[in-house]
């Protein structure tokens, strides 16, 4: 899958989520949704996007005594793999630096 391929699925899946009526009683969760979305309009890289929304859904879900609703549940899945993939990159090359000198 693309990087584009990967945005447009993590648009629509956000879409959903910020749609959720749960979600949207939690205005911190509502707005980091949107502001989201806007980054990724605007062509910031999606990668720490998703790690800051995986992070922030698992606030969300210990905020909510671990009832998340199923559009945050998709959300997570989908950037999980990416805050994961990300994280692990990111440590590589800290490494690599680090041993380099």
């Amino acid at each position: 899958m693309t990087d584009k391929e990967k945005v447009e699925q993590l648009i629509d899946r956000m879409s959903a989520a910020y749609s959720d009526p749960e979600v949207k009683k939690d205005g911190y969760m509502h707005q980091l949704l949107f502001d989201s979305a806007q980054q990724l309009t605007k062509g910031i890289n999606h990668r720490p996007i998703c790690v800051r929304l995986s992070k922030e859904i698992g606030r969300f879900s210990l905020r909510n005594n671990l009832k998340t609703p199923q559009s945050l549940n998709d959300l997570y899945d989908l950037v999980t793999d990416q805050d994961v993939a990300y994280r692990g990159s990111v440590v590589n090359a800290m490494t690599w630096v680090r041993y380099r000198k």
